[in-house]
Parts: structure tokens; C-alpha cells; sequence
């Protein structure tokens, strides 16, 4: 008789020595990303830090920024991107890929790159304003996210707030200021969806009622809408549950954290109606908030070399 898994087993316990994930035997590539432990190696043992865009062309806009690139190919267009990261005069294990649209696929990547070895992992996505104050083009540094998708659900319950870890959302904030885009650069709570058009943009019969649920979480604070960020907080969440440590043992005993940085591409009446000048420029800000910011996350975890 076999016994069945533990339900906290799906995404790894850490070692109470090292405070590293302990992996479920698994194939030596994960199914859909095509990656196994051999190309998430690096940074000391910390692993190669992950960005994670939800699109295929700003995965390979991000990796022109890396050295020694290594392209590894995936018939599902989750292509890969491992190399160097040299700033500051400083070097970072790196690795670029997509997670997709959407929260369905970003946990499918999200879970896989986790399994893989991933413990840092952040999202550079595209995202529209909810406060008239952000303006398209600018960047947002996500603490945490309303859990508006049902994806994660199934993971914690719902109850369960989605956020990303302080230590996280500082290296990014350093990021901005590192990069000169303090002035354009926004931090707060994001909404993250499983619907574009109905749920920000009315479309549909239930229209109305999306409208007035956006409206209110707009004047609850929220900031941006994106569709992953809150699944990647609660995954990196999950995977580090029962590993809290002191301050004292320092920011690498953190199994995995998980930050997000978005690229704003329209205003609160945008409706799809954007401007790809402004959407390049929101890219390539929150891009360069997060190459600072990865950095900074380095440093904190003692990996820089």
C-alpha cells in the first residue's frame, strides 16, 4: 500500500537547517517550463534569481540586459533565458521567462520554477492605474494584492491575504531610486483579476456590477490592476509556511519570496486605448526598477558576487 501525499507537501518544505526547500521527487525537467534544478543553479545556492513577465517579448527585452546568455527553447513559448546580470559591479545568476496570461498559467510556472529550485522571483508585468494620481507610464511596486481569481483558492483559503515580502518590496524601492525613477515610481496594493475586459472594463452583462467593484477597491486604496501578482505572493507564501526565522538569521533563511513591478500602460479611463509609446516607456521603467531592485534583493541576501 502506498501511502498518500500530505496536502503541505505540494510545494515544498525547507530544511530547518538551511531554511532550503526540500523538493518532492520530480522528473528532471519540469513538465511545462522545460527547466529542472540543473539551470535554476547559482547565486551562492540561493538560485538563480527569476523574472517572470506574463509575455514572451518582454522575457527576451528583459534577458538583452543579461550576459552569457543560454536560450533554452519551449514548444508552449515559455522560452527561457538563463544568464549574468553585471551592475553596480556586481554579478547575479539571472533567468528570464513567461508566466502567461493570466493566474491559471502564472501558477502552473510559479508552481514549476519553485519545484525547479526558483526562491526569488519577480513579476515585471503591465498593469492600468486605479489612481487618477499614477499616470501611464509609470511603475508600481506591489506590497500586496486583492485576491479577485479564484486560482489561489485553491491553495490557502481565502481568507488569506496575498503579499509580498518587506524585504521584497524594499530592494525593489531601492531599485527605483537606484535606477532615477523615484519620480515615476508608485508603491501600494494591487488588484489582481481573472477577467480583463468584463472585470476592469465593464464589458459584458455584468458590467455594471465589475465597474462598481473596481471603483471600490480603487477607493479602498488599490493602485494597479494586473492578472499574476497575487499568485505569486500566495505561492511563494505557501512554500515557505512553517520556516519563519529570526531577523538575526538574515534575509537567505526566507525560503522563497516573490515581488512584483508594473509597468502602467493606460490611466483609470484608458480602456485598451493605449498609446505604445507610453506602454515601451512603462516597460522599460519597470524593467529598469527591477534590474536595480534584484540587485539590492541580492545584497540583502548576501549572495552579490
Amino acid at each position: 500500500m502506498t501511502s498518500s501525499p500530505r496536502e503541505d507537501d505540494a510545494y515544498g518544505k525547507a530544511a530547518p537547517s538551511s531554511g532550503r526547500l526540500l523538493q518532492q521527487e520530480a522528473p528532471l525537467l519540469q513538465h511545462h517550463i522545460h527547466l529542472g534544478t540543473h539551470h535554476l543553479t547559482g547565486n551562492g545556492g540561493l538560485g538563480r534569481t527569476v523574472f517572470l513577465p506574463g509575455s514572451s517579448s518582454r522575457a527576451a527585452q528583459i534577458a538583452t540586459h543579461f550576459e552569457d546568455v543560454q536560450v533554452v527553447d519551449n514548444p508552449r513559448g515559455l522560452t527561457a533565458h538563463l544568464g549574468v546580470l553585471r551592475l553596480g559591479g556586481h554579478t547575479l545568476d539571472v533567468l528570464s521567462i513567461s508566466s502567461g496570461m493570466g493566474p491559471a498559467s502564472a501558477e502552473i510556472v510559479m508552481h514549476e520554477l519553485i519545484a525547479a529550485g526558483a526562491r526569488r522571483v519577480v513579476r515585471v508585468g503591465s498593469a492600468g492605474a486605479m489612481d487618477p494620481n499614477i499616470s501611464p507610464g509609470a511603475a508600481c511596486i506591489l506590497s500586496g494584492a486583492v485576491r479577485d481569481e479564484t486560482t489561489t483558492s485553491h491553495v490557502v483559503p481565502p481568507a488569506f491575504p496575498a503579499v509580498s515580502h518587506p524585504v521584497a518590496v524594499q530592494a525593489m524601492v531601492a531599485g527605483a531610486h537606484a535606477a532615477g525613477l523615484a519620480d515615476h515610481s508608485f508603491v501600494g496594493v494591487g488588484h489582481t483579476k481573472a477577467s480583463l475586459y468584463a472585470r476592469e472594463f465593464g464589458a459584458g452583462p455584468l458590467g455594471t456590477t465589475n465597474t462598481a467593484y473596481t471603483r471600490t477597491l480603487a477607493r479602498s486604496g488599490a493602485i494597479a490592476s494586473d492578472m499574476e501578482a497575487s499568485v505569486l505572493m500566495i505561492l511563494a507564501a505557501a512554500a515557505s509556511a512553517g520556516h519563519a526565522s529570526p531577523l538575526s538569521a538574515g534575509n537567505a533563511a526566507v525560503p522563497v519570496q516573490a515581488a512584483c513591478v508594473l509597468g502602467i500602460y493606460g490611466g483609470t479611463d484608458s480602456h485598451m486605448d493605449l498609446d505604445p509609446v507610453v506602454c515601451r516607456q512603462a516597460d522599460e521603467r519597470a524593467i529598469a526598477v527591477t534590474l536595480h531592485g534584484v540587485m539590492a534583493w541580492a545584497q540583502a541576501d548576501g549572495v552579490l558576487s
